[in-house]
């Protein structure tokens, strides 16, 4: 034995002494030479980071010291790190600082009232954000004037940095009314608190109301006081939604990025699917299983039963139909259930045909080549597709199949021991064969009860559906991306797109014009039209209008390649050219002849299609 590998160390895991010996309860670390681990320790470890965070504790190596610990027999799970699934684990950070730190606080209904939008909102120090002040407590003139606390402005000027920064800010607390002495000590009311995340800065911030098209009156609807507290108040509910819809669109965009690196392994070899519209689900099963078949290779898409195809279809727009129809089925097929947020059926005959790896498969490259996503996957199986089954817990609303609810529900609400053994009594047979029955001693048994029934039937139970689903959406590498960014994924897997509104079409669109004069009044008619569309003065709707256009109703997760652009041209009527997602406007001199156009041409194209 070499003269490293002789004596005993420090596991870096558990601190207990290991002795440096070639047995299988010990091993050696393949970066580091000198750290050594007990065997149960990486388990442990590995367990509980996850293949994401589970790495050497010395150097923080990943890569090397994975490969080889999986060598050894260390089993890592494919999953999050133990610690990022714990539910409420940062909800401390959730707490925003509001409270008026002045000494002598001018506001007559406390120190803790905050009214957005006047000078009793609650400013918070710019360094620290764990004080804050009244606007009108500190002679603040807007909300957008800098503020620092006497602690940070104390540091500030021991540093040196405070002169300088003072010329920046706009803060007058210091010159008008004596305020500087009214920030000589913090407010005994309130102890000091977390100053909490950037996130919950933007909750509480009045200007993104303004970002998101809220009324810049709508705070007028309740008592200011009532919206302190953020789970009872209409406007903060208002807010977070509208943060929600904004984080949301933050996400689709990260997917379109994602998805557009996935497509760089489409080739241009083309595989053409003849599919018909009226059994889309046996058509699409027969080309995905043709020999032929490549998920990297071009789709090309014919409808069999259209015999008089219109020359203004493309390729492009074929297969934009086929996916949202294709999609559509998925949703209303026996491989799921439940009726909005869908899991994963349990359908013998589909497992023994390998249907669900087809319909993972199907799902995958839709995403990568242009098609709709799913938009109905539950929360639950979404986390089962991510970060295993066995770190998933169901709910009750994961329960499609109403008997078995039924049953459930009075198990969980049984008031007294005798009503929750009778109930038990009654189901003998369905607990036994789900394998959940158990000696019911006390009331508090039917949570353990209630928790087994619930995996078994949600997850235990379609557990080869499940693994045979997730292996179909590994194609092009979706299940793995949607493993490294679950919260992106989450936004087009488990969430329908919005209803497309006049702003979603104008951000879609770029304007080009030969001429700065034409482009500018041309744009003022196409953003006139879309707000008459929005507001149902219009026969056409944006659907109508992107189908027009594109060949597509819908905006898919990947977006438009090429990009859709407009052009305003000395033409009589509009042209949609789905070749290259171009719409070519006319130039008029009123909008009424801007509108008549649009909606003549527009209507009738797609009655002559859809006919």
């Amino acid at each position: 034995m070499d003269k490293e590998s002789t004596g005993a160390s420090q596991c870096t895991i558990c601190l207990d002494l290991v002795e440096h010996l070639p047995a299988y309860t010990v091993l050696k670390s393949p970066c580091c030479k000198s750290a050594w681990f007990h065997r149960e320790c990486l388990q442990y470890q590995a367990l509980s980071a996850g293949i994401f965070f589970f790495r050497c504790t010395v150097c923080n190596n990943k890569d090397k010291f994975q490969k080889e610990m999986l060598r050894m027999g260390i089993y890592i799970p494919e999953r999050d790190a133990s610690w990022e699934l714990e539910e409420n684990a940062y909800q401390d950070l959730l707490q925003c600082y509001q409270h008026c730190d002045i000494r002598r606080c001018l506001c007559k209904k406390g120190r803790d009232y905050n009214e957005p939008d006047s000078k009793w909102e609650i400013k918070r120090c710019q360094c620290c954000g764990s004080r804050g002040t009244h606007l009108a407590c500190s002679s603040l003139k807007s909300w957008e004037q800098n503020w620092e606390c006497i602690e940070c402005r104390s540091i500030l000027a021991k540093s040196g940095k405070y002169s300088r920064k003072k010329k920046r800010a706009l803060a007058t607390s210091e010159e008008t009314d004596g305020a500087t002495c009214l920030m000589e000590e913090p407010s005994p009311k309130t102890p000091r608190r977390s100053s909490g995340s950037q996130r919950n800065f933007l909750l509480q911030s009045p200007k993104i109301m303004y970002q998101n098209n809220l009324s810049p009156c709508s705070h007028l609807e309740c008592p200011a006081s009532n919206r302190v507290t953020m789970s009872l108040s209409p406007l903060m509910s208002n807010r977070k939604w509208s943060l929600r819809q904004k984080h949301l669109r933050e996400q689709r965009r990260e997917v379109c990025n994602i998805l557009k690196e996935l497509k760089v392994q489409v080739n241009t070899k083309t595989t053409r699917l003849n599919i018909n519209a009226d059994d889309i689900w046996n058509s699409a099963l027969k080309g995905f299983r043709q020999r032929n078949f490549s998920p990297t290779n071009t789709i090309e898409i014919n409808f069999t039963n259209c015999k008089n195809r219109s020359k203004t279809d493309t390729s492009a727009a074929s297969k934009h139909h086929f996916f949202q129809l294709l999609m559509l089925h998925l949703q209303n097929s026996s491989l799921f259930e439940g009726s909005s947020a869908k899991n994963l059926s349990l359908d013998i005959q589909a497992v023994k045909e390998n249907l669900y790896f087809e319909a993972g498969r199907m799902i995958a490259v839709s995403l990568v080549h242009g098609g709709p996503s799913p938009g109905f996957f539950s929360k639950t199986l979404f986390d089962c597709l991510v970060y295993g089954p066995e770190n998933v817990k169901p709910a009750l609303e994961d329960v499609a199949d109403v008997d078995v609810a039924q049953t459930i529900k009075m198990i969980k609400y049984a008031n007294s021991l005798s009503s929750l053994q009778s109930t038990i009594h009654d189901c003998y047979e369905f607990l036994a064969a789900a394998g959940c029955f158990r000696p019911i001693t006390a009331l508090c048994d039917k949570n353990m009860l209630v928790n087994d029934i619930l995996i078994h039937h949600v997850i235990k139970r379609i557990i080869s559906p499940l693994e045979s689903f997730r292996q179909g959406l590994k194609t092009l590498g979706i299940l793995e991306k949607m493993q490294m960014h679950p919260d992106a994924f989450s936004s087009v897997l488990c969430h329908k797109p919005k209803r497309l509104s006049a702003g979603t079409i104008c951000d879609l669109f770029s304007i080009h014009s030969s001429s700065d004069v034409n482009k500018v009044k041309g744009a003022d008619f196409w953003m006139g039209y879309l707000q008459d569309v929005e507001s149902g003065e219009s026969v056409v709707t944006f659907e109508d209008i992107l189908l027009f256009v594109t060949g597509s109703s819908f905006i898919p997760s990947i977006g438009f390649d090429p990009e859709p652009t407009i052009k305003f041209l000395h033409i009589r009527y509009p042209i949609g050219n789905r070749l290259l997602n171009c719409l070519e406007l006319p130039i008029t001199n009123t909008y009424q002849q801007f509108k008549n156009k649009m909606e003549l041409t527009i209507r009738n194209t797609l009655r002559v299609e859809s006919e």
